[in-house]
Formats: structure tokens, C-alpha cells, sequence
């Protein structure tokens, strides 16, 4: 259990993550846009969405502003940043909720067990083995209505290793050329353990052999939708990329094919 210091200003350290994560990714805010103009796109209404991996609730943040009406969910293993998150969600109440649980196995569906309108997720899952992240495919497909969406932006790689070598190339010369006063990664995580007076290592330890066999690149999008198909999405896609990240997804499809009529038809 971690004791937290009087007086801590949880805004100051959200701002600075948020700071932090802004330097490693420059398009963060367009993801997020896509992301919900891609819900409200193909939702006639959205009353409970899912953040997978939510950290200290970036995501949910954009969903509980955009859609107020609607409960958010957030669930990851971290217990520091779920410290964050709680404590940057209040002004939310009870349409705000974060839960501690692993994404590797099922027990994350009796924690927060469906239906969901929508199933998200940032920069999380690219953590999870490539079998691990298949069986979360069809845990999404188990909890998410029919005709609900899930939409990932994250990491993803190409099958050449040419391509992923000149992507990394440009995405570091972009990294190169900001002038910021952000913190790196480790100066992030080390100034945060040091406030909250916790031993970083030995949290991140217990972390990093969780997710043990994760993929940092990214998998390649063929082998997103081909594994989405598989798990009953019946509509895959990607809505945005940049080089070597992306924001992809799928509607499941239970097998009713008037629910898709609507918006097949709308731009007909």
C-alpha cells in the first residue's frame, strides 16, 4: 500500500506526465480526436466505455468530457498510475471508475463486466505478447455490444524490416528537432517514486515480468485485423497513421446484419 505525502498536487504530476508523454508522441491530441470522432461516427449513443490499459486516464479524460452522459472505465496494473488517475478524475464522480487488474488473463471481465459501447485503448497493448494480445482480442469480442467499437492507437510495425528501419529514422528526427522542457521517460518515473517516497525499481520489476514478451514496435496491421476478424469484428480498419503508430480497430458483428445498415448507407 503506498502512503501518500500531505498535501500531494496530483495535478502538477498529471500535467507532467501528460508533458512527458506529448514529447514521444507528437500527434497524441489527433489520435485522441480520431479516436472519439470515429465513436461518435458510428454510435447512435454511448452510454458505458472501456479504457484498456488506461494509465492515469488520459484517454478517459477525452471520453468523459466528450460524451457526458456516459460512464468510463479504466483498467491497468500500474498502482501508481491508477494513484494519478483517481486522483485527476474526481471532478467526475461516480462516471469516472479505475480498477488494478492484468490484461493477460480473463479475470479483468468479472472487474468490469459488459456490455460496453466502446472498448479503447493508448499505447498500452503493444506491452502484451502476441498470443497474450490475440486472447484479450477475444475478451474484447465477449464484453463489447453488438455493433459496439474498439479503437487502439499505438504502435504498430511493418513485416520489412526497411520500411520499420526508415520510420524509426524519421520518427527520431522528428524526436531530435523539439525544444521542450519535458521530462524523458526515466526522469518522469524517478522524480514521481522519489514525491510519492516509493521504491520505483521494485514496482517496475514486478511491471516489466508482467509484460515479459511484449512487443515494443508494434505488430504489423495485417496481423491486427486478421486477428480482430478472427475474434468476430466484422469491419476492420485503420483511421490514422504515422509511420510507425496508428489508430485501428473494428465493430463486432454478432451476426445481425440490419444493425450495420445505417451506416453502411449514410454516404450512399
Amino acid at each position: 500500500m503506498i502512503q501518500i505525502p500531505s498535501g500531494f498536487d496530483w495535478q502538477h504530476w498529471f500535467h507532467r506526465w501528460e508533458r512527458m508523454q506529448e514529447r514521444y508522441l507528437v500527434d497524441r491530441a489527433e489520435r485522441f480526436a480520431v479516436m472519439i470522432r470515429m465513436v461518435r461516427a458510428t454510435q447512435s449513443s454511448i452510454s458505458r466505455v472501456l479504457d484498456l490499459g488506461c494509465g492515469p486516464g488520459s484517454l478517459m479524460r477525452q471520453f468523459l468530457e466528450a460524451f457526458p452522459e456516459a460512464q468510463v472505465t479504466g483498467v491497468d496494473l500500474d498502482p501508481m498510475l491508477l494513484l494519478l488517475g483517481r486522483a485527476q478524475l474526481t471532478e467526475f464522480g461516480m462516471r469516472a471508475k479505475l480498477i488494478e487488474t492484468d490484461l493477460r488473463d480473463s479475470s479483468w471481465l468479472q472487474l468490469a463486466p459488459g456490455p460496453f459501447d466502446a472498448m479503447v485503448s493508448s499505447t498500452a497493448l503493444h506491452w502484451l505478447a502476441p498470443e497474450q494480445l490475440s486472447a484479450l482480442y477475444g475478451r474484447v469480442a465477449q464484453v463489447l455490444r453488438p455493433g459496439g467499437i474498439f479503437l487502439n492507437a499505438d504502435h504498430v510495425g511493418s513485416d520489412s524490416s526497411l520500411i520499420q528501419q526508415a520510420w524509426e529514422q524519421h520518427r527520431d528526427e522528428m524526436l531530435a528537432t523539439q525544444v521542450t522542457n519535458a521530462d524523458d521517460w526515466n526522469s518522469f518515473w524517478d522524480a514521481y517514486a522519489q514525491a510519492l517516497g516509493v521504491n520505483r525499481d521494485e514496482i517496475h520489476r514486478r511491471l516489466e515480468a508482467a509484460y515479459e514478451g511484449g512487443v515494443e514496435q508494434g505488430l504489423s496491421l495485417p496481423w491486427h485485423f486478421h486477428t480482430l476478424k478472427a475474434s468476430g469484428f466484422r469491419f476492420v480498419d485503420c483511421f490514422w497513421r504515422g509511420d510507425c503508430d496508428a489508430v485501428y480497430g473494428g465493430i463486432f458483428d454478432d451476426g445481425d446484419k440490419t444493425r450495420f445498415t445505417h451506416h453502411e448507407t449514410r454516404n450512399t
